[in-house]
């Protein structure tokens, strides 16, 4: 496989790469050809093949995308110890809503990385340890109960967030910011009127 050169390069291999996306969002891996690729992306196959070996290769470059954005981007969300408590709840507030806005931003990615790739359930495993080591962080600084297990509340905050994604976001049934408050309203304040 031929390494793109320069701008034009790098603008074509984008082109693909979108242009997949998209076609395996809405198609599915299976159901997905290079031809449908290259003609969404106003290409040759021959033009395909210097960027991708296959099909198989460009798909999961696109997961490994998804992936490395993901984690990075809930690495970044870890509470820092020198929040103020009277802070916490609109700090957490933001960070679930860039979550939220990251998925709605690149909905075809998330299909393809979160749903569609043959592990994504090994991944999604993968995405809770990440958001259970962040919660033990923020647990030893104090700012969740410490009785509580970090293990299961990352579980359940996933699921939630998992089913929020697919259920809402990806429907166009509700935007970051609500999805947010939401969240964290259930989560800050429970469920019980007090």
């Amino acid at each position: 496989m031929v390494k793109e050169k320069g701008l034009k390069g790098k603008e074509t291999k984008a082109r693909i790469k979108e242009a997949a996306t998209y076609e395996f969002a809405t198609h599915g891996f299976y159901n997905t050809k290079v031809s449908d690729i290259v003609k969404r992306a106003n290409l040759t196959q021959p033009g395909f093949y210097l960027y991708f070996s296959s099909k198989d290769a460009i798909f999961d470059e696109l997961v490994m995308d998804f992936r490395n954005k993901l984690h990075m981007l809930i690495e970044t969300q870890r509470l820092s110890p020198k929040i103020e408590k009277e802070d916490l709840t609109q700090r957490i507030l933001i960070s679930i809503e860039i979550l939220f806005q990251f998925f709605i931003d690149n909905p075809d990615l998330t299909k393809v990385g979160l749903i569609l790739a043959h592990d994504s359930e090994s991944f999604k495993g993968k995405i809770i340890e990440l958001l259970a080591n962040n919660l033990k962080y923020e647990q030893q600084s104090g700012y969740f109960r410490s009785n509580l297990s970090m293990d299961i509340t990352a579980v359940c905050i996933f699921g939630m967030i998992e089913q929020l994604i697919t259920s809402c976001l990806m429907k166009n049934k509700s935007n970051p910011k609500i999805l947010a408050e939401e969240v964290v309203n259930l989560v800050i304040k429970g469920i019980v009127d007090q």
